[in-house]
């Protein structure tokens, strides 16, 4: 099996934990995992520009149902006009190379709402025996 291309990336320097980029998800996405170009918050604390990047997926369409729970509506309007919540149960792994600026910049999440977003994501995770 060949490995797949390696494409420069579009940022000229390594993603920040907290910050928001778009995100070129892949094409051949099965649902419910994301797909298409949106917007995605940096929560691997160190990063490269030829390295792994973690990040959790952020929606603009309203988190209702069992998926309300895992959701954090930002205070921050990445698109004008419209609400948008990190999914914190959808995490993933990407290369920097999928990752643009938005509005030719890198809005970031103050420190506290990071945390609460953090707290979500924990509670989704399983918890280590004993712990």
């Amino acid at each position: 099996m060949d490995k797949p291309p390696y494409k420069k990336p579009q940022i000229i320097a390594a993603p920040k934990i907290r910050g928001v980029y778009w995100c070129a998800f892949w094409r051949d996405a099965l649902l419910p995992e994301m797909w298409k170009q949106r917007p995605v918050l940096i929560i691997s604390p160190r990063n490269r520009l030829n390295g792994p990047c973690t990040v959790l997926a952020i929606s603009t369409d309203p988190q209702e149902g069992l998926g309300a729970a895992w959701a954090h509506k930002l205070s921050l309007e990445i698109e004008k006009g419209r609400s948008s919540w990190v999914v914190c149960n959808h995490i993933y792994t990407v290369s920097p190379s999928r990752l643009a600026q938005v509005k030719g910049g890198v809005p970031r999440l103050a420190e506290a709402e990071f945390n609460t977003i953090l707290t979500k994501l924990f509670d989704w995770l399983p918890a280590l025996p004993g712990a």
